[in-house]
């Protein structure tokens, strides 16, 4: 079919709720003749909608080479449902630590119903014999090393605490969730007795017969399938606040417990770096003497934002260095990512930086920022992009309005109560697509324990009575954790040529997974290439294709075959 050259005309194709791994190349998927786009509310549309022909997937090719241990993958969030049917047996419950409510660490045990049981605080060493040697020279001052090796001999000799109280993860977990579902979900099954996942190495994708030793009877679950459905995730939870030790303890965290990967699918609150500088085009705008006044304005806005440091309450002491701790991370972030990859999310902000920690990515680190892109080809009307973007993974889109561009959803029903022109700017098409995760169960999850996926389940019987056990996500967040699991892939596959444990360093990671990308792919079922777009400035798009996409959009596939070929 001959590419559409209009960019406001959506690209013809049909939804399949795992679109995104054909997106990737994690499976091989024909998606027959192109038809109509569907709109996201047509649940009949979408429920009749011919699903693909799947022909393989990269998780028969390393399963052919025979049996793999898996990767570890730590996911740095605020955390994961802990019994969510598809994630149940993925998680490493033993391994996984709470950083958000205890300095050294917390795990939540099971809550018995007998009144016997304690419900008292039991010490537990989370972070015995960490040792950072091998990370080698971090590039920190003498005082500052100083400071860590201090911070390395508290936690090396710390307990934090098991409890028998309400898992937090239960409450706050839905960003986590969603993301570990599109690393590591599997089909919902009961686990066998070792805890292992019930499935054979063959995927029931491709093979109709390979079925589950305990399959879950709940008809409102999907075979839902990660990157890599199977490998095990390290949950390490964090919270949102501004304490550098939190973040500084999940990276020692994860390298004491020697993972395969490192995702982070949110940005950190740096107070200094974590700061988005002012767009050049603005500034160059406030520079010219028709907007001296306005200028003078948003001078005395940032004075008056910064305040006295007597009035703020977060101030440090007079002879202190409030920026130590995090000059200490950002290295530490620096030195781990080159023994493990380090996936970071470019941000949702539309703008042409990226946040921290993703913003540290270099050639020599092993720091991999992901931006997202839609099925018509588009950067996601909220991704960032710019220097130092990595690659790019498929993910949903939003709205844009402004003096470039117009992207609207002219599906919904408030679009013919408003006139829109694109005026001087120019208008690309909005992508109907999303990724489905799997979701917090319950009120608190996106979806507030509703289940509008349920008529999706190939069950002809089920009534759709819910459960909220999926959700839409996106963002550069869906995006990155995407890449996780293909890195999660790219791991085992170097296990089954090199045999053991062993592993690819994250400069060699990176360079694989910028080396299997491509600029000029389409994002399956669409069929337009990846196309520039105007965002920030006039005739932005004519800027080289690598300023928005990094390498191009990520084929697991040939990232396999390179591993398994090296």
């Amino acid at each position: 079919m001959a590419l559409r050259s209009d960019d406001t005309k959506p690209v013809p194709a049909g939804y399949y709720y795992l679109w995104h791994l054909a997106a990737l190349g994690v499976i091989t998927a024909d998606f027959g003749p192109a038809n109509e786009p569907l709109p996201p509310n047509n649940e009949s549309a979408l429920r009749n909608a011919a699903a693909p022909v799947i022909s393989g997937s990269v998780w028969d090719t390393i399963a052919g080479l025979g049996a793999v241990s898996p990767a570890k993958v730590a996911l740095i969030d605020v955390g994961i449902s802990p019994d969510h049917p598809n994630l149940t047996t993925r998680i490493d419950h033993n391994a996984s630590i709470d950083l958000a409510t205890h300095r050294y660490g917390a795990r939540a045990l099971e809550i018995r119903d007998d009144t016997t049981s304690s419900f008292k605080e039991e010490k537990r060493p989370f972070f015995p014999g960490l040792n950072i040697s091998g990370l080698g020279n971090l590039g920190l001052s003498v005082d500052d090393k100083e400071y860590l090796d201090d911070i390395v001999a508290e936690y090396a000799a710390s307990y934090g605490v098991s409890r028998r109280l309400l898992d937090s993860n239960t409450l706050f977990a839905s960003h986590g969730t969603a993301c570990a579902g599109l690393i590591v979900g599997e089909p919902a099954a009961l686990p066998s007795e070792d805890g292992e996942s019930p499935f054979p190495p063959e995927n029931i994708l491709t093979n109709p017969n390979s079925t589950p030793s305990h399959p879950n009877k709940n008809p409102n679950l999907l075979p839902y399938f990660g990157a890599d459905p199977f490998s095990h995730l390290v949950n390490i939870t964090t919270s949102f606040e501004e304490d550098a030790r939190q973040f500084i303890a999940a990276f020692l965290y994860a390298y004491l417990q020697d993972v395969d990967v490192i995702v982070l699918p949110r940005g950190i609150p740096d107070p200094k770096r974590s700061a988005v500088e002012p767009k050049n085009e603005l500034k160059a705008d406030l520079e010219r003497w028709a907007n001296r006044d306005a200028a003078d304005l948003f001078a005395r806005i940032a004075m008056a934002e910064q305040g006295p440091a007597e009035l703020e309450p977060k101030s440090s002491q007079t002879g202190s260095n409030p920026d130590r701790l995090w000059t200490i991370l950002t290295q530490l972030m620096i030195g781990v990512s080159r023994k493990i990859p380090v996936i970071c999310a470019a941000g949702n902000s539309g703008e042409s930086q990226l946040i921290y920690p993703a913003s540290l990515a270099a050639p020599d680190n092993g720091i991999v920022a992901v931006g997202a892109v839609t099925v018509e080809g588009f950067r996601a009307g909220y991704s960032n992009y710019g220097e130092g973007l990595t690659l790019v993974a498929p993910s949903d889109d939003s709205e844009v309005f402004n003096r470039h561009q117009l992207r609207i959803d002219r599906l919904s029903p408030f679009t013919a109560k408003h006139q829109y022109s694109a005026d001087t700017g120019k208008e690309y098409c909005y992508s109907y697509f999303s990724l489905l995760s799997t979701d917090l169960p319950g009120v608190f999850g996106y979806d507030e324990g509703k289940a509008p996926w349920s008529s999706l389940l190939p069950a002809a019987d089920n009534p759709g009575v819910g459960g909220g056990y999926y959700t839409s996500f996106g963002g550069t967040s869906g995006a990155a954790a995407l890449v996780g699991g293909v890195a999660a892939l790219l791991q085992r596959a170097h296990r089954a040529v090199h045999g053991g444990s062993g592993k690819l360093n994250g400069k060699a990671m990176k360079n694989i997974l910028e080396e299997a990308s491509n600029q000029n792919r389409h994002v399956e079922p669409g069929v337009r290439p990846l196309t520039p777009d105007c965002m920030n400035a006039d005739n932005e798009d004519v800027i080289d294709p690598g300023y928005f996409f990094g390498a191009g959009l990520l084929n697991a596939a040939a990232a396999v075959d390179a591993v398994l070929n090296s």
